[in-house]
């Protein structure tokens, strides 16, 4: 086997995903939330939420990407120092005293209310004796006593000091307290699709399939955004059903509409701007300089911009073919009239092209019956001029050879 060197052993992938993972986590529960609750990221625990009657869920969220032999995420065994740190973590949290609950009766009403959960992408093991051992307590097939002799049991046998030292502090609860404790935790393994929950959540909100990677982009971005500005700003990221409607809740709603939504440009421009058939009858026109090539520039985007969204529209399923032709040949024909009432005149010229131009850069098309933006309409006569199917002199047609 290779060995690792010292960037590969610290590289920033390897770290970063356990936090994206704990904050997608943190994301698919802002999207679960019912009306009254409250998510929290890293304040009483990886997250939790806050239901209705004082109702808390603590989740301690844990990633690996250490895989076995047979090229699966490894299983969360009885060595497993996660395992043993979340529940140490939970008992101190139960017992804390600088939280009020020093005495027993406190702690006892505080895992009344109380639940437990470990998340994790590692994969269940049905030879973690310690997973056997709360199953048993759980269902009281062992007693308390029985569940502590097991444990400490363990721990004399384990090699792991810093297991030993957890394993010592959790069995310092009062037994009453630990036996309660033990009943209210949850495990969930196996769980490497936290992204795929998060859309599925998006999709229970009456979303059409097309439009969730959409929704989720957005949300993500938004709730990212605010989480950095919360945390500059020192405050805690703990955010409610409510805020979280006021925050979003507009796409969702833009969501539902039938109405196209523009997608960004993502490709790049053409290195010789100056070549595109479009562009040459701007400047043969005076419309442009040659020297203009931010303006050239910024023509082409508006083109390129129209034409990734007509194929983002029509590859999604949002308009047919028969609406782009209808939609296309209404640009046509505006083009045809104004061209047709110009070039009639004896004195056509430059001035002439001009105006029709100009002309057409106010008008607003419509796709589907929605109205489009100046740039997208823009960017359908750039894109016809450039195929090209409209000009802009006499002899504009001598662009097609």
């Amino acid at each position: 086997m290779s060995k690792k060197t010292h960037f590969e052993k610290t590289e920033a992938e390897t770290k970063s995903i356990g936090f994206d993972f704990q904050y997608y986590f943190f994301l698919w529960k802002l999207l679960t939330l019912n009306k009254g609750e409250s998510v929290g990221l890293e304040i009483k625990d990886d997250v939790h939420t806050e239901l209705k009657n004082d109702i808390n869920i603590f989740y301690q969220v844990k990633h690996s990407i250490q895989k076995n032999a047979a090229g699966e995420i490894k299983n969360m065994t009885s060595s497993d120092v996660d395992l043993w740190k979340t529940l140490y973590n939970w008992s101190k949290v139960i017992s804390d005293e600088n939280d009020n609950r020093k005495d027993v009766k406190s702690q006892l009403e505080f895992i009344h209310k109380s639940h437990f959960v470990m998340w994790s992408n590692k994969n269940y093991s049905s030879k973690n004796q310690i997973f056997d051992n709360i199953d048993k307590l759980k269902n009281k097939i062992i007693s308390i006593d029985d569940f502590i002799q097991n444990i400490l049991r363990f721990e004399v046998k384990s090699r792991d000091n810093i297991i030993k030292n957890y394993i010592k502090q959790i069995v310092v609860l009062d037994k009453n307290v630990l036996n309660h404790y033990i009943s209210k935790i949850t495990f969930k393994l196996g769980e490497d699709e936290i992204l795929q929950n998060c859309k599925d959540a998006i999709e229970t909100k009456f979303i059409p399939k097309n439009k969730i990677n959409d929704v989720f982009a957005k949300i993500d971005s938004k709730v990212r955004e605010d989480n950095f500005i919360e945390i500059k700003t020192g405050n805690k990221i703990q955010i409610s059903f409510e805020d979280f409607q006021k925050k979003c809740s507009k796409y969702f709603k833009n969501a539902r509409t039938n109405l196209l939504e523009t997608v960004p440009l993502t490709i790049d421009l053409p290195d010789k701007l100056q070549s595109q058939i479009f562009i040459k009858q701007l400047l043969e026109i005076n419309d442009i300089d040659i020297d203009e090539i931010d303006l050239m520039a910024k023509f082409t985007r508006f083109k390129l911009n129209l034409e990734n969204n007509i194929a983002h529209w029509y590859k999604e399923g949002e308009i047919t073919i028969e609406e782009i032709n209808n939609y296309r040949d209404e640009a046509k024909l505006k083009w045809f009239n104004k061209f047709r009432a110009l070039s009639k005149k004896s004195d056509f010229n430059n001035e002439s092209s001009l105006d029709i131009i100009n002309y057409l850069r106010e008008e607003k098309l419509k796709i589907d019956g929605q109205e489009l933006s100046t740039e997208l309409s823009n960017g359908e006569f750039y894109y016809l001029s450039d195929i090209p199917e409209i000009g802009w002199k006499k002899d504009w047609e001598k662009h097609k050879k």
